[in-house]
């Protein structure tokens, strides 16, 4: 039974940033203030989706999940599996599910997430084309690569590459098509970008830049991918990794307001147009910005489980860093690393035979870190991220940063180098 003092917080969607919320709230709610209801359309409970490539070398689902069953109930959350939530009646507060599961709430959040961005490539539709998002869509490319040769891949973005690792290692000769012309526009710079390029194509896999798809061709199955050049490739398979799109198909349903992109929007408490309905993840749309990136939507899950408890936190905008590890090359961006000349001026460090590049950015006085790109070897991205988040004073001359003091050490000087206010674990 309910306590009447209790209200009742329904969260749509129990992916990563979902199961946050849930995490962060059971953990400031000492005293039990909230019953929690989570709908959860997939079969499972949230897991891994950042480390979604792991599941080809294991084949194990279980080694990616966040949380069991009995995490759920230990904390008293009501989780329903394989059952999406298909309407909100904002005039009754009342959530309903595709199993006629229908629950009053106080306070909704949305963290629906996003879905694949499939281009309207004609021939789109046939078989041997997947996109890459869901612990089952792994399972299916890995049953379909069992009897195909060659795979493209639509896509030279973060999930595009891992994509085309997993295809790699799953044996099959494997291509990149990327419209732009460089490999993870959104996080690198064209050197940089340069450099990933040739450590990709030495391991053996093919980029094509600056490439679109014209039509599929194939008699009920993709045999080959037509360009806009004029020009062919025949595969066997193809996976769709071209971007995401916010859900926000259910928001749209219920009234709520929404971008003229889509994307539900949000204030800086990441309430939505109605007071009793927050949106957090990549459904919402906050300062005109979508973020497509886990850490941001952690953020925002915890600025609304805060503010559930008495908190004022407000939520803007969130560091977009990113440090990962593609076909076995380290990539990393951090803080502002596209500061212009008028508020920067920057260092570059290139190696073409170890395959390594980077460049940093400075205020114009030196005596702080911006942000920077770090290809080949990122072992410096923590400390370095920090600085740049932080705005504290180096510790060192800009050059040092790079190319260490004149005694040889390292110019960061371990821990104790870092500003007080840094964080060092999450």
């Amino acid at each position: 039974m309910i306590a009447p003092e209790q209200q009742t917080i329904v969260v749509v969607g129990n992916g990563m940033v979902g199961l946050r919320f849930c995490e962060q709230l059971t953990a400031f709610d000492e005293r039990k203030r909230f019953r929690i209801v989570t709908f959860c359309e997939e079969s499972r409970s949230a897991y891994d989706r950042v480390g979604l490539t792991n599941f080809f070398a294991h084949r194990d689902a279980e080694k990616l999940m966040l949380a069991r069953k009995d995490w759920y109930e230990s904390v008293g959350i009501e989780l329903h599996l394989s059952d999406r939530a298909i309407q909100i009646d904002r005039d009754r507060s009342v959530v309903r599910s595709l199993k006629g599961v229908q629950i009053s709430y106080d306070k909704l959040i949305m963290a629906t997430g996003s879905f694949p961005f499939v281009p309207p490539v004609p021939g789109i539709q046939k078989q041997g084309i997947f996109v890459y998002r869901t612990i089952e869509d792994l399972e299916h490319i890995i049953a379909y690569s069992k009897k195909a040769g060659t795979c493209a891949v639509i896509g030279g973005g973060l999930l595009g590459l891992e994509a085309a690792k997993a295809a790699f290692d799953l044996g099959m000769e494997t291509h990149v098509i990327e419209f732009a012309p460089r490999l993870m526009p959104r996080q690198l710079d064209e050197i940089g970008s340069r450099t990933l390029l040739q450590k990709i194509r030495d391991i053996g896999v093919h980029v094509h830049l600056e490439t679109s798809s014209r039509e599929i061709h194939g008699e009920g199955s993709i045999q080959r991918i037509e360009f806009n050049d004029g020009t062919s490739l025949n595969c066997d398979m193809l996976i769709v990794s071209a971007g995401i799109r916010p859900r926000d198909d259910l928001a749209n349903k219920c009234g709520l307001l929404l971008g003229e992109r889509g994307g539900i929007l949000v204030n800086d408490r990441l309430q939505t147009s109605d007071p009793n309905i927050f949106a957090i993840g990549e459904c919402a749309l906050h300062g005109g910005m979508i973020y497509g990136l886990v850490a941001p939507g952690y953020c925002m899950a915890e600025t609304v489980a805060a503010n559930f408890c008495g908190d004022d936190r407000r939520f803007e905008g969130t560091d977009l860093s990113t440090k990962l590890k593609l076909m076995g090359i380290d990539v990393a961006s951090f803080g502002n690393y596209e500061a212009g000349p008028d508020i920067s001026s920057s260092l570059t460090w290139e190696d073409p035979f170890s395959g390594i590049y980077q460049r940093l950015s400075f205020s114009l006085d030196g005596k702080r870190l911006l942000g920077g790109i770090l290809v080949g070897d990122a072992s410096a991205f923590n400390s370095l991220s920090i600085f740049a988040k932080t705005g504290a004073p180096l510790p060192c001359a800009p050059h040092e940063l790079m190319l260490g003091s004149s005694k040889g050490s390292s110019a960061l000087g371990g821990i104790d180098a870092l500003p007080d206010s840094a964080q060092v674990c999450s």
